[in-house]
């Protein structure tokens, strides 16, 4: 469930969908049990201020933020 922006640095609370941007990822779990899927999706909101400068990128299997160049970033206004 999306609680906060995902930036670090803002963590403003989620208010509805339609203030930035939800990214869903699909990652591939490692561990396999009957239980559970080998894929599990997680969400991840961006508040409208974040998502105008920065975005969700994977790396070495964690979530992180990146800027977003400020060419893609004066499109996105």
């Amino acid at each position: 469930m999306i609680t906060n922006c995902v930036n670090p640095n803002c963590r403003v609370a989620f208010s509805h969908v339609l203030d930035g941007r939800i990214f869903m990822i699909d990652r591939v779990l490692t561990t396999y049990t009957p239980r559970s899927a080998d894929r599990e999706n997680e969400q991840y909101w961006l508040c409208g201020n974040c998502s105008k400068s920065v975005k969700i990128i994977v790396e070495d299997g964690r979530i992180t933020n990146v800027p977003i160049d400020r060419e893609t970033a004066s499109l996105a206004r």
